[in-house]
């Protein structure tokens, strides 16, 4: 359910009201649009660095999930490396 009841006034430059405008759908209020992009920051952080900014999100959380993985294969290689130099 939508509050219309209160509402604020901010100011946005221009080109940042061009940006929103591009990125909300025709049917999506600019507060709806803020929503989903605060939302979609606070789930998936990646997303908007680098080359994950351009991943589904599928495809990001199976990098997610891939960086994950390696860190464990690392710290067990470590692990391995240390015992094997050092002993027990």
């Amino acid at each position: 359910m939508i509050d219309y009841m209160t509402s604020k006034m901010i100011s946005i430059r221009d080109d940042v009201y061009k940006n929103l405008k591009k990125l909300k759908s025709p049917n999506e209020s600019f507060s709806e649009l803020i929503e989903r992009l605060i939302a979609n920051q606070q789930k998936d952080p990646l997303k908007f660095f680098g080359i994950a900014k351009d991943l589904s999100s599928e495809l990001a959380d199976e990098f997610e999930k891939a960086i994950i993985e390696a860190k464990k294969n690392d710290a067990m290689k470590s692990i391995s490396k240390f015992s094997e130099l050092w002993g027990e």
